[in-house]
């Protein structure tokens, strides 16, 4: 019997799987008719829902490992009541977990539409559109684990989720495909495809739906951020979209040498002993198409198993979906009119923390103890935390700064969650990575969520404080999407940020003395100064964290460990290391 633990139950806080809560018995249909094809969907009391439209071609077969193909018009009526598919991916979405099983489908290009109810016939109105891009290390997950009824209702904004292709059926680096392919088909971004894909699908079908086509909104959280970003650099994805909002999102990219060939995970190494009497391309082609989608993922597990810490190369600069000087110098020339807000949350890395036995006793479901020192605990998370807002946030929108000033920036400090007898939540927990996500879905009492676990993340005395932030954060959000500016409606004014000042805005509960504007950039060499000197963390820790933070202050993460004392610690030493840490093993 699988253990439950803190970070999956974190994890569901974040998704809200197919629960729609705004539906009940009185629940009617409704036809909507497009360019696409003629879809029957949901018509609750405030809104209307369609899920599962395809938005390509099932990519299997010879699709596999291609570019999307357009979806074929049928003139029949598609059943858009159920959500189909989600994309293979692994069984237990989290990292400590066994991902040897695996779970979905290749058939999985499907998207969801929330559409706000009001006086008008359906297609009668020109809501603006927002194009959620959902998270998961771009490994796992699918645009069905979240409901956004709260968020379209509430802002009047039609809210598009989608599915994409993930891990190594997302992003595969062959030359052979490359070789046999045409036009796009030459990517190894298939994922980034998928998500172009969708994005043109809105543009043609969503003013039937009552949608603006010319005010889309992308926006994502974690990979779904980083992916974010991807769309903002990428040449193809220009003019289909207006306003885009990173939420915990990161720049990182690979080369195609590096994907094909290095990589402990290359297309090279996971069929090497399958094509080695293999000669001809289209031979290769024809037989890594042949394999079923349970074989592939099998031999991927069997190739990571053999490494310490392997990483599915994703986003590669193939010079196609991302331009071959990579994201950051893409950024450099973002279109001037785009809206960009980016952001993190203060304590990213507690959501990988928690579980881990690195640092605490969790011999309980629930109840966590440190191990280590309080100090050793907060030391970990800010440093780590501050990486990540450098690379998902800072960097990324000072790179924009050089071409476009309509940039916003945030950080989520919310940690009001329980601090009593199964330990102290709002540090163990605190502003952690996704949490995000309730708050700006409005969606803090799920079903799939135990009783004990919502008490403890949302504790009735933080109701009115989080309340007040959801509602806020909903309407920034909001006002990037119908205005292109958050300030409407709304007391607190979020400046724009600058690569001179840095300004962010503190996001939490509005009572709370932090709440509101501050610069409090991160400058990489003062970070590595207080991660060689702190006290708190051991030579090895000091290792480690250095060797993070300069190979994510770079997009090609190519650097050693920054000081001197680090000869002492092999790289394995150090993976072996951050596994514990993250809760891997």
């Amino acid at each position: 019997m699988i253990r439950y633990s803190i970070a999956i139950f974190i994890l569901l806080v974040t998704a809200s799987c197919s629960t729609i809560s705004n539906f009940n018995e009185t629940d009617k249909d409704i036809v909507v008719k497009s360019q696409s094809g003629n879809y029957l969907g949901i018509e609750a009391t405030d809104l209307y829902v369609f899920k599962g439209i395809p938005y390509a071609e099932p990519p299997v077969d010879d699709l596999r490992w291609r570019a999307p193909r357009d979806v074929e018009y049928l003139d029949a009526i598609i059943d858009a009541t159920e959500f189909k598919n989600e994309c293979v991916q692994p069984k237990d979405n989290s990292s400590i977990f066994n991902r040897n099983l695996s779970t979905g489908d290749e058939d999985c290009l499907y998207l969801n539409i929330y559409v706000p109810k009001n006086q008008n016939s359906l297609n009668k109105n020109k809501f603006p559109v927002m194009y959620w891009i959902h998270g998961g290390s771009n490994i796992w997950g699918a645009g069905s684990d979240y409901d956004f009824s709260n968020l379209a209702i509430s802002q009047q904004v039609i809210v598009v989720t989608i599915n994409y292709r993930l891990g190594l059926f997302g992003w595969f680096a062959s030359p052979f495909f490359a070789e046999t392919g045409k036009g796009l088909d030459k990517s190894y971004n298939f994922g980034h495809l998928d998500i172009i894909k969708g994005l043109e699908w809105v543009n043609q079908n969503i003013s039937s739906f009552g949608g603006d086509k010319n005010n889309v909104t992308i926006f994502g959280e974690s990979a779904g951020g980083s992916n974010t970003l991807t769309m903002i650099a990428s040449p193809l994805a220009e003019g289909l979209f207006h306003k885009a909002i990173s939420q915990s999102g990161y720049v990182s990219s690979y080369s195609t040498e590096y994907a094909e060939s290095i990589s402990e995970l290359s297309s090279k190494n996971i069929f090497a002993e399958d094509i080695k009497y293999l000669t001809d391309s289209n031979e290769i082609v024809n037989y890594l198409q042949g394999l079923t989608q349970t074989e592939v993922y099998e031999k991927y597990i069997a190739t990571a198993e053999k490494y310490v810490y392997p990483i599915t190369p994703i986003t590669m600069r193939d010079g196609i979906v991302v331009p071959k000087e990579g994201i950051y110098k893409a950024l450099e020339k973002a279109d001037p009119d785009l809206i960009v807000v980016a952001g993190t949350n203060k304590d990213e890395m507690n959501y990988w923390f928690v579980n881990s036995e690195y640092f605490y006793d969790t011999s309980f479901e629930i109840r966590r103890t440190l191990k280590r020192s309080e100090a050793n605990l907060r030391s970990w998370n800010k440093y780590r935390s501050a990486i990540w807002r450098y690379k998902g946030a800072e960097e990324p929108l000072r790179r924009m700064s050089k071409s476009n000033d309509n940039l916003y920036s945030y950080r989520l400090d919310w940690d009001e969650e329980d601090d009593g007898i199964f330990g102290d939540y709002s540090l163990f927990v605190g502003a952690a990575h996704g949490i995000d996500v309730p708050l700006i879905s409005n969606s803090f009492d799920m079903e799939q969520i135990p009783w004990y676990i919502k008490n403890i993340l949302f504790p009735e005395s933080s109701a009115e404080g989080r309340d007040a932030l959801s509602s806020l954060m909903m309407r920034y959000w909001g006002n990037i999407a119908k205005y292109g500016d958050p300030n409407v409606f709304v007391s607190q004014k979020w400046e724009k940020f600058t690569a001179n000042d840095n300004q962010m805005i503190i996001l939490d509960n509005p009572e709370d003395p932090n709440f509101g504007m501050v610069t409090n950039p991160v400058v990489p060499k003062t970070l590595l100064k207080e991660i060689e000197s702190d006290s708190a963390l051991e030579i090895e820790e000091r290792c480690l964290i250095g060797w993070i933070a300069v190979r994510d202050f770079n997009e090609d993460k190519k650097p050693k460990p920054p000081f001197d004392f680090c000869s002492n610690f092999s790289d394995e030493d150090l993976l072996k290391l951050r596994n514990k840490v993250e809760g891997r093993g």
